[in-house]
């Protein structure tokens, strides 16, 4: 089972102390099949954030693994090449929307 958790950045307590529950749970499980997901906005995650609670509660519990990832924004290029490889149309053509999303989503 894999459970993908979107935009973090807003879990509350209660949803928070739910998910470490889940986990602690799954982790029991005799073949351990469960996988949770989870994404946030890292500058808008405190120290003392909800979801960081809920990383260091569930990395001392031992038998289950974290691990983190940081992303960077797309380059106008490579948003380009997504967006053309989408829409399957040339990326001359498609450069003006790209340009849009890049500067909207900055």
């Amino acid at each position: 089972l894999i459970l993908f958790l979107d935009d973090c950045q807003w879990i509350d307590a209660a949803s928070s102390a739910l998910l470490v529950q889940l986990m602690m749970t799954g982790s029991s499980f005799k073949y351990q099949r469960l996988f949770f997901f989870m994404s946030c906005r890292d500058d808008e995650i405190s120290a003392t954030h909800p979801l960081n609670l809920v990383l260091s509660q569930v990395s001392s519990f031992g038998n289950i693994k974290t691990t983190k990832i940081y992303l960077t924004p797309l380059t106008k290029g490579a948003l380009n090449e997504l967006v053309s490889t989408a829409l399957s149309l040339l990326p001359r053509i498609t450069r003006p929307l790209a340009d849009i999303l890049h500067h909207k989503t900055k």
